[in-house]
C-alpha cells in the first residue's frame, strides 16, 4: 500500500474538493476532518470518501457552496444543512453546541438534511476539548438503509452510529471517547475494499440464503444487508440501538426516519448533546474518578502474551501519533481511485506521488 504524508494528503484533498466548486475555506474544513480520520485509523471515513462526494456534487444532491442555516427555540438549536457539506454542518452544530452548554450547563442540537457527518468522534473530540461530556446519535434519515433485522436479510436501518465522549484532563494523555456503528462494522468498511477483490469477513453481512456476502461489490449492488451489532448471537443488542438512534435522531433533529423499504438518501440527521461536568460534580473529583477507573480496567491480565487493555479512545490517540510521524497507508483500490479523479479533474500534478501508482 501507498504511505503518503499527512499534509500532501489534506492538499490534494482540499484541491480535489476545489475542482468542483467547493469553495476554499469548506475545502480546507473537509480536506481536514477527512485526512484526520485517517490518522486515527478510521479509513473507512477517510478520503475514500472523496470519489462519493464527488458523485454527489455531479447529482446535485450535496451543494459544495451551500452553508447550513440554524432554527432556534430559545437555547435549543436544530442546525439545517441544506445540501451543505457534512463537515461544515457539524462544526456548525458544534460551536452552538459548546456555547450552549458553557452558557446554561447543558446544550442540545439537532441536525437534519446534512451531508455526511464525516467521523462522530471528531465532534466528540472537539467537545471533550472543551471540557464538556458528549453523546450523539445519528440516522441516515430513511437513506442509505444497510443493517438487517435479526432474523432477516432485509435493509431496514442505516449504520445509525453512537458516540459517547468523556474528557479527562489530567488523568489521562486522551479524552475518553467511544464512536461506534450499531452494525457489525461502518459502511465505509465496505466500500474502501471495493474494487480490491478481498474477500468480506463473514461476520460482517448476511444474505437471504442465510450466507454471508462475499465481496464489497457485491453488497455495493445490493446483495445481502449488514448484520446488526452482535452478529447472528446477539444482533438485537445492535439492532435495538440501531432503532433508538433512529428515532433520536429524528425527533431532536426534526427530519424523516427510515419507514419505507426504498428511498433516496437524505443526508444524516443526528441528536448532539454536550453536558459540562462541572455543574454536578469538580473537575478534580472528575480527573480522579477517570484515573481510578482507567487503573482499575488495566489491571486485568491479558491472557496473550503481547495482550493489554485499551481504553476507549486511545487505540485513534496512539494511531495519530504513529501515522503523523510515519505517514498514511492508503488501500491500493482507493489510491487507484484518486488517482482516476485527479486525471478526470486535471489535478495530477497535485497528486502525491505514492498515489500516482
Amino acid at each position: 500500500m501507498p504511505v503518503v504524508e499527512a499534509e500532501r494528503l489534506e492538499s490534494f484533498s482540499r484541491r480535489a474538493l476545489e475542482s468542483y466548486g467547493t469553495p476554499p475555506g469548506t475545502a480546507e474544513i473537509v480536506a481536514s476532518s477527512l485526512v484526520d480520520a485517517e490518522l486515527v485509523g478510521h479509513s473507512s471515513h477517510g478520503v475514500v470518501r472523496i470519489p462519493y462526494y464527488a458523485d454527489d456534487f455531479v447529482s446535485e444532491t450535496i451543494d459544495p457552496t451551500a452553508e447550513p442555516t440554524v432554527e432556534s427555540a430559545g437555547s435549543f438549536h436544530q442546525v439545517v444543512g441544506g445540501a451543505a457539506m457534512g463537515q461544515l454542518t457539524g462544526q456548525r452544530a458544534v460551536d452552538l453546541l459548546v456555547e450552549t452548554a458553557g452558557e446554561l450547563g447543558v446544550g442540545v442540537v439537532g441536525i437534519r438534511d446534512s451531508g455526511h457527518l464525516g467521523r462522530i468522534g471528531e465532534w466528540a473530540e472537539r467537545v471533550t476539548g472543551e471540557g464538556l461530556l458528549f453523546s450523539s446519535w445519528v440516522n441516515l434519515q430513511g437513506g442509505s438503509q444497510r443493517i438487517a433485522p435479526p432474523g432477516t436479510a432485509d435493509r431496514r436501518l442505516g449504520t445509525n452510529p453512537t458516540t459517547f465522549g468523556v474528557p479527562t484532563f489530567d488523568a489521562l494523555p486522551f479524552d475518553l471517547i467511544y464512536d461506534g456503528a450499531t452494525s457489525q462494522v461502518a459502511h465505509g468498511k465496505i466500500i474502501e475494499r471495493d474494487g480490491s477483490g478481498q474477500r468480506l469477513p463473514d461476520a460482517w453481512t448476511i444474505s437471504e440464503s442465510g450466507e454471508p456476502v462475499a465481496h464489497a461489490a457485491d453488497f455495493e449492488d445490493g446483495q445481502g444487508a449488514l448484520l446488526p451489532l452482535g452478529g447472528r448471537a446477539t444482533g438485537y443488542k445492535g439492532f435495538g440501538l440501531a432503532t433508538m438512534a433512529e428515532l433520536f435522531a429524528s425527533i431532536v433533529g426534526d427530519g424523516p426516519v427510515s419507514s419505507e423499504e426504498r428511498q433516496d438518501w437524505n443526508g444524516n440527521g443526528a441528536a448532539f448533546i454536550a453536558i459540562d461536568p462541572t455543574v454536578f460534580t469538580t473537575r478534580d473529583d472528575l480527573i480522579e474518578r477517570a484515573a481510578r477507573l482507567a487503573a482499575h480496567l488495566r489491571s486485568a491480565e491479558p491472557i496473550e502474551d503481547d495482550g493489554e487493555v485499551l481504553l476507549p479512545g486511545e487505540p485513534e490517540y496512539r494511531a495519530r501519533q504513529q501515522r503523523r510521524e510515519e505517514g498514511i497507508s492508503i488501500e491500493t483500490a482507493v489510491a487507484d481511485e484518486l488517482s482516476a479523479l485527479a486525471a478526470d479533474r486535471d489535478i495530477e500534478t497535485h497528486l502525491p506521488d505514492p498515489l500516482a501508482g
